[in-house]
């Protein structure tokens, strides 16, 4: 060896030196004979907070705790038979008596000519700190997938044979892979169970949902997604929530939905037999108090058929008296004459009577209607006027009825019903008329609705009572008159029409009822 080429290996050796000198990891040199320490770089030093001087000598298990002085002498032994040594996740014991968690290699080395044991310490703090954090993260969301009140599973090997890499211990609960249990899948083969519902999509990431009915009859639902993990690799996620009682309680709930619309329905038909019945009685309530006011205006044409009969009898029985006695024929005609005169005059009055009589009664019938009680397409006019003839008795000699009929098309309605509302609304009216006034009935068409307006100078109604006077039971009349029912009976009718009433009414001048027909 020249001496450019001594100088060059000394220079090299310096720098080695320097280089195991500053190193960022502990390192020293044993010997391999007593296993004493006969080098230590700075790093040794501050690793085990001992000078160097001290660590010269010392036996190299002698730097690690008692339970651990047993692995350091193995690991010795094997460097000096196998040349390379390595133990992980060792102790260095300092003064103190903490510790420095470190990694630990070992190898058989030359060094100036004499073979020793190169001992390289890594502090593994940090990362020993770090895959402690790591584990304590796992194991909070383990112990937050187990709570979960549904099953949630991990698989892997997509493209091969799927592996469970994860499960939940809901998961594991809601299946078993015991041979004796037969009456039970493990989740990963559930689909070897009938499908209920398969494949629905419900987002655009392509997670999809699958329910399946087990042997043992339960119902589970599935909601599959994939991700990529990672390392880039797929994942197959999956959420199992057994919905068996969910179903019973949905098949419950239609089987009473389909009772309830049936009972709704029942009900219904109740309801509207109930208000055919109340509307009939408050009709016949109505016709009840007029029976006195149309039994006097029977009465008295009635009287008048049975006075003319009396002087019919009469007059006859002279007429024969005077034919068998009368010689001069002269005389005889003319005294026939003069009863034929006065029977006319009878007849005429009978004729009258009877009139007034047919009249009545047939309005009585178009007011009751019993031989329609379906819809009809009739003229309105016919039923204002019959309920004008039977409430006769309740607007002669104070009241004038006034008539503006305009409406020259027909309703189709129910005939019986609107002259019920016409009935009330016109009673109503002559009650509210305390001494004379008026009653005008109004009608007009506007586009396709036919309008009855009934107008009376009563008392009016008061502000603070118009919003209430469609309610059941409400009146104005005072206590032991009427039911009350009959301006929400008209309400109700109206509202069957598909129509509508309002009012406006001011005290001490009277109230105005608009009605609003559909014409067909």
């Amino acid at each position: 060896m020249t001496n450019s080429d001594k100088h060059n290996h000394t220079d090299s050796m310096e720098k080695f030196q320097q280089m195991v000198e500053f190193s960022n990891d502990a390192i020293f040199l044993i010997d391999p004979d007593n296993a004493a320490i006969i080098y230590a770089n700075l790093k040794a030093e501050k690793y085990c907070q001992l000078d160097r001087e001290k660590l010269y000598g010392l036996k190299v298990w002698e730097l690690h705790p008692e339970d651990e002085k047993d692995k350091v002498q193995n690991v010795f032994e094997t460097v000096k038979k196998e040349s390379f040594g390595y133990h992980n996740e060792l102790n260095l014991l300092r003064p103190d008596k903490s510790t420095l968690v470190v990694d630990v290699s070992s190898t058989m080395i030359t060094c100036n000519g004499i073979q020793v044991i190169q001992r390289i310490c890594h502090d593994i703090t940090n990362r020993k700190k770090l895959m402690e954090d790591k584990q304590q993260i796992l194991d909070t969301f383990r112990l937050v997938l187990d709570m979960m009140p549904v099953g949630f599973g991990i698989r892997s090997d997509l493209n091969g044979t799927p592996k469970i890499i994860f499960e939940n211990i809901q998961l594991k609960k809601m299946f078993h892979t015991d041979d004796q249990d037969h009456n039970h899948d493990h989740w990963d083969i559930v689909g070897k169970s009938d499908v209920i519902c398969e494949n629905v999509v419900i987002d655009e990431n392509g997670t999809y949902v699958e329910e399946h009915k087990l042997p043992d009859g339960r119902i589970m639902q599935f909601t599959i997604s994939y991700i990529r993990d990672l390392y880039n690799e797929w994942r197959e996620l999956q959420i199992v929530r057994d919905v068996t009682k969910r179903r019973e309680l949905e098949q419950e709930l239609i089987s009473a939905k389909e009772n309830l619309e049936e009972k709704v329905k029942e009900r219904t038909l109740e309801l509207q037999e109930k208000q055919t019945q109340l509307i009939q009685a408050e009709k016949m309530a109505a016709l009840g108090n007029l029976v006195a006011g149309v039994a006097h205006e029977i009465n008295t044409p009635m009287g008048a058929l049975k006075s003319n009969n009396d002087l019919f009898k009469r007059y006859m029985l002279k007429i024969k008296n005077i034919i068998e006695s009368s010689e001069n024929s002269k005389q005889l005609m003319g005294s026939l004459a003069k009863f034929f005169e006065n029977i006319d005059k009878l007849n005429d009055i009978n004729e009258t009577a009877a009139e007034r009589i047919i009249k009545i009664v047939q309005s009585l019938k178009n007011f009751a209607r019993l031989d329609q009680s379906e819809k009809d397409t009739v003229d309105i006019h016919e039923g204002i006027e019959s309920t004008l003839t039977l409430i006769h008795h309740e607007i002669k000699n104070k009241i004038i009825i006034e008539k503006d009929y305009k409406l020259t098309s027909m309703i189709n309605c129910y005939p019986n019903q609107l002259n019920q509302v016409f009935m009330n609304i016109l009673v109503n009216a002559a009650q509210a008329i305390e001494k004379e006034g008026t009653i005008k009935i109004k009608t007009y068409q506007q586009y396709s609705s036919a309008y009855i307006e009934i107008s009376d100078t009563g008392k009016g109604i008061p502000e603070s009572e118009q919003n209430r006077i469609f309610d059941p039971g409400f009146t104005t009349k005072g206590v032991g008159i009427g039911t009350g029912l009959g301006l929400s009976i008209v309400h109700q009718i109206i509202q069957h029409h598909n129509g509508d009433i309002s009012l406006l009414s001011e005290e001490n001048k009277g109230t105005t009822f608009t009605i609003c027909l559909p014409i067909k």
